[in-house]
């Protein structure tokens, strides 16, 4: 499985919230569902660099917003039905598969 997230990352989320930004709710998300961000970057178009800034706070382009808040939903329906979190590397790639279709 790829490198997890940081224990700064995720200490740092601990006392955030929703009205700290729509990243912090991302983050949230994907570290409960056990997401690679180099996964989550990839769905939604950007860096991994990018996702982490996103992550800490930094701001996020309205035109981004839909498919973000998208993947979010995505994820708490994936979680409620069990399909998340994932487990090992290989359950990762036939996620992302579920997701893009095949290649």
């Amino acid at each position: 499985m790829p490198r997890g997230y940081s224990p700064e990352l995720i200490e740092s989320l601990r006392y955030k919230t929703a009205r700290d930004g729509l990243g912090t709710v991302l983050a949230k998300k994907c570290i409960a569902a056990n997401l690679p961000s180099t996964m989550v970057a990839d769905l939604l178009d950007v860096s991994r660099q990018t996702l982490h800034m996103w992550f800490r706070g930094a701001g996020i382009q309205p035109e981004r917003e839909p498919r973000i808040k998208a993947l979010i939903a995505i994820i708490d329906s994936d979680i409620a039905a069990g399909v998340l979190p994932l487990e090992d590397y290989k359950s990762s790639k036939a996620y992302y598969k579920s997701l893009t279709g095949p290649a």
